[in-house]
């Protein structure tokens, strides 16, 4: 046994104490349904995973180890996640994390949690080490994407700004540009953030461009991004105020996705129409 420097994230699933609460007294979720919901978290399938296949992504990218002596240990509505120190052990957390967020996000719910270099020792279902102790207190006063000065613990797994530099100064251009798509950064703080997949592209070029087709596309979009709003708020405990502040943290951004449908539906008929 030994500590290890290595990549540390946890994550937790917001609000989990009153679905159980529900589901113990027959109304909410069920308790199939919130198991379902944390296993998305991870288990030691994913493990066996990269032992079998080795990295997902970026998988040409520098590592130490095949496995990237990665570990995940899921326990009630959290998880903890680790990875050796490479650009490929950092990549392949945040994209750990970043699906599991988006998965819980298509069933309504909503993550936090905090990413950060830290001395661990983690096997299996064993961790101990001021890595993990540290991330969990940063979880609890997670500031990503803050409003105003009180509005702390905001519901978003934050990624510490030395990994942030890490991968920067790394020099894989595939370990960058995924990291540019799965998170966002405000200049002071840096999180995942998952809404940037709700988006609707297209190319001219190539093929004849069918705008009937694209605005369907766009459409259909927009009807998912409605009912991810409708399922985050029928999970939301309104008497909370609390609660309600991390709900509109992710209302905003998906009221910010929509605008985006919106503008792509004008390109689409500016594109389409006539040549003067």
């Amino acid at each position: 046994m030994e500590f290890k420097d290595k990549f540390i994230a946890f994550v937790d699933v917001l609000g989990f104490e009153c679905f159980v609460e529900a589901a113990e007294k027959g109304t909410g979720m069920s308790l199939k349904k919130l198991d379902e919901a944390v296993s998305i978290l991870g288990s030691h399938d994913d493990v066996r995973a990269i032992i079998k296949y080795g990295p997902t992504i970026c998988p040409e990218a520098s590592c130490k180890n095949r496995n990237l002596d990665f570990q995940i240990t899921q326990f009630s509505d959290c998880v903890v996640v680790s990875s050796e120190i490479s650009p490929a052990g950092a990549i392949n957390l945040i994209n750990h994390c970043w699906v599991a967020v988006f998965k819980l996000l298509r069933k309504g719910l909503m993550c936090r949690g905090h990413i950060r270099r830290g001395k661990i020792y983690h096997e299996g279902s064993k961790f101990i080490g001021t890595g993990y102790q540290n991330a969990l207190q940063k979880e609890k006063n997670v500031a990503a994407f803050k409003r105003d000065a009180d509005d702390l613990g905001t519901p978003f797994v934050e990624i510490d700004l030395s990994i942030s530099e890490y991968i920067k100064i790394c020099g894989d251009k595939c370990v960058l540009e995924m990291y540019s798509r799965f998170v966002k950064e405000d200049g002071e703080v840096c999180a995942l953030f998952p809404f940037k997949q709700l988006s609707h592209s297209f190319m001219i070029g190539g093929k004849e461009f069918d705008p009937e087709k694209e605005k369907r596309a766009n459409d259909n979009l927009r009807t998912i991004i409605k009912t991810l709003k409708n399922g985050l708020r029928n999970h939301v405990d309104t008497s909370n105020p609390k609660a309600i502040r991390k709900y509109e943290h992710y209302e905003m951004a998906l009221d910010s996705q929509l605008a985006n449908c919106d503008a792509t539906d004008e390109m689409i008929e500016f594109l389409n129409s006539p040549i003067p």
